[in-house]
């Protein structure tokens, strides 16, 4: 995403984040419904991206599309996103999706229950990177989004919390061919992102201490400036030592990660 996309977006997410409580879930849940029918309507994501159009323009066609079947504040939030320039109507379609969660954590987060929901999307996140039949049957090309939303649902909806399951049936019917876990794993850093922390992913063959979570935890907030919340994973093929990932950044301390850079410059 470009310095101008990335700006957008944060001014998007920004809206979404500010909105009262009381109007969040109903706002979250618009901004998804539009987002599901741009998705759909390739004609409608051609025109709202067109860069030939005014910004006015733009924003006055979804207003038109909009203004009768959601929220005032959702459509709000559309205007802004489609005024804005995106590379393809795609990027589109992701950032009015990112707005939607970011609008139901702030709900979430209304009503004390941000931590619940924070961990049971991990949670799933986690189950899905580590169940491969899981994995097959929400990228089935055989199954619609209607049954992949409805496995999320049967899987976790007489246990988590609807905001938890609202967010992850919407991320299962619409991967759109995107890597299943990443997906999963990108919600639930919007959400720590609403607190303006950052979720430290570790790799480690044996669980660390509290002594030895405290100073990995210190260390990775002086470097990221940001909250940091350890998520540990047990995992026998690191053999020693720990691997670390935070957004995009890859900390690799693992001897299988030293052994394999070993290999590298050899067979270089």
């Amino acid at each position: 995403m470009s310095n101008a996309s990335s700006q957008s977006l944060a001014a998007i997410l920004k809206l979404a984040d500010s909105l009262p409580g009381s109007v969040a879930v109903e706002a979250a849940s618009g901004l998804l419904a539009a987002a599901g029918v741009i998705e759909r309507e390739s004609q409608l994501r051609n025109l709202l991206t067109d860069g030939g159009r005014t910004a006015q323009s733009r924003s006055k066609l979804s207003a038109d599309l909009f203004a009768s079947k959601i929220n005032a504040e959702s459509v709000e939030i559309i205007n802004a996103a489609v005024a804005a320039r995106w590379s393809n109507g795609a990027q589109l379609v992701e950032v009015l999706e990112q707005a939607g969660y970011r609008a139901m954590f702030n709900a979430a987060e209304s009503e004390n229950v941000l931590d619940r929901v924070e961990e049971e999307i991990f949670l799933f996140a986690r189950a899905v990177s580590q169940n491969g039949e899981l994995q097959m049957g929400l990228t089935n090309p055989a199954y619609d989004a209607a049954a992949k939303a409805k496995l999320v649902e049967n899987l976790i909806g007489g246990s988590a919390h609807p905001y938890a399951v609202k967010v992850l049936a919407h991320v299962a019917a619409n991967l759109r061919g995107r890597r299943t876990d990443r997906m999963f794993e990108e919600v639930v850093d919007l959400a720590a992102a609403r607190r303006s922390r950052l979720r430290a992913k570790l790799r480690t063959a044996i669980k660390l201490d509290s002594s030895q979570r405290t100073r990995l935890t210190a260390a990775l907030t002086e470097i990221y400036k940001k909250p940091i919340q350890l998520d540990e994973e047990l995992d026998t093929d690191v053999i020693g030592g720990i691997e670390v990932r935070i957004a995009d950044d890859v900390i690799d301390g693992t001897i299988a990660g030293r052994l394999r850079q070993a290999r590298h410059q050899v067979a270089g």
